[in-house]
């Protein structure tokens, strides 16, 4: 198994239970085109680029992908439109590139100016957004979080069959998504005064513990098995003891940290990889009648730039647990907040929602 969870594309052997996940990287990263659009795209890559100050020769390839993948000249909904879990995908796919210099920060924002355009001439509510004034401290960790709580049902029926054994693929998986969250609240949010300086980060890393904790509190029994973020330091030495320290997940502090938005700076560490033992007693029963219903859960919008930042939840009938969101309203940037309080946090009774629209934050450093 890979040391590397941060790129996906390992993901087809190494989480083989998140094979959606995984084709869906494979696809945006393929070479495949509808014949009628291929030359479409590369005019109008060649004019992104010149525009952005690109490299035709070096960034053509990667744009074509990102304006095809966005659906830009497809008049079919199918295509064009996209849910949350897609964009997500999107997002790691695009900031893995962006950290291995096979395009510009500068190309990806002007590819986004473009899609805006025609996506409002389609009246399209179902798309990736994609601010590049919202500062995001190591956004691929960030996707990470976000794909986990996107497949948080998958996660959970494969947890029921593999529960017992100490190295599955999928509590590995659950490990090093919990030492992920835990390296990046320990360098960003763990000091009082760094917060304001990363509380988009801050905000991003409590929204996904509070669907942790909601997704814990569901497995029922089965909760034994994977640690708790209220008591993450013992829990992670129990359940997911240490086999190697990489730098990848090392906690350091933030201010010397050069990985911001898209573009991780230090990328030859790799995530700690952990194995697992059985110290937590098998559960008297693994699945009630209430674990057998999808998950849902809200996680509420990221705001930008202002200093005021709100934790508000509301829910869809997506039948699974909700990344944070971002939406982006007729001009550059617009703070959304969703109503619904935290009391309201009841899977039984499902607030009906209609946003469509998410996006991580990116901007240079």
């Amino acid at each position: 198994m890979s040391d590397d969870i941060l790129d996906i594309a390992n993901w087809k052997i190494d989480y083989s239970f998140l094979k959606n996940v995984s084709d869906l990287y494979d696809k945006y990263n393929s070479n495949e085109y509808d014949d009628a659009y291929r030359n479409l795209y590369a005019g109008l890559c060649d004019t992104i680029i010149k525009n952005s100050k690109g490299d035709v020769e070096k960034h053509k390839d990667i744009c074509m992908k990102l304006m095809r993948n966005l659906g830009y000249f497809s008049v079919d909904p199918n295509v064009y439109q996209l849910t949350r879990d897609h964009c997500n995908v999107l997002y790691n796919w695009i900031y893995n590139l962006i950290n291995k210099n096979k395009i510009t920060d500068n190309v990806i924002n002007k590819c986004f100016e473009v899609y805006y355009d025609v996506r409002n001439v389609k009246e399209n509510d179902k798309q990736c957004d994609y601010y590049r004034d919202i500062i995001i401290y190591d956004p691929i960790k960030i996707t990470l979080l976000d794909i986990f709580n996107d497949n948080t049902p998958t996660i959970k029926d494969t947890l029921i069959n593999q529960y017992k054994s100490s190295s599955t693929p999928c509590r590995k998986f659950v490990c090093k998504c919990v030492q992920i969250y835990k390296q990046m609240n320990d360098t960003y949010c763990s000091i009082p005064e760094n917060i304001k300086k990363h509380e988009s980060t801050c905000l991003k890393l409590s929204l996904f513990k509070d669907s942790y904790d909601t997704f814990r509190n569901i497995i029922g029994p089965l909760n034994s098995y994977i640690p708790s973020l209220d008591n993450i330091d013992d829990e992670l030495l129990v359940k997911c003891p240490l086999e190697k320290q990489n730098k990848v997940l090392t906690p350091k502090r933030a201010e010397n940290s050069d990985s911001i938005s898209g573009i991780e700076k230090s990328t030859t560490a790799r995530d700690q990889d952990r194995t697992f033992t059985d110290a937590s007693p098998s559960p008297h029963e693994l699945v009630d009648s209430s674990m057998k219903k999808n998950i849902t859960t809200t996680v509420g919008a990221l705001a930008g730039a202002s200093s005021v930042l709100a934790l508000l939840y509301r829910f869809t009938p997506a039948g699974r647990l909700v990344n944070p969101r971002l939406r982006r309203i007729g001009g550059r940037t617009n703070n959304n907040f969703f109503s619904n309080g935290e009391s309201e946090l009841l899977f039984d009774e499902f607030a009906q929602g209609n946003i469509n629209s998410y996006n991580i934050g990116y901007e240079a450093a």
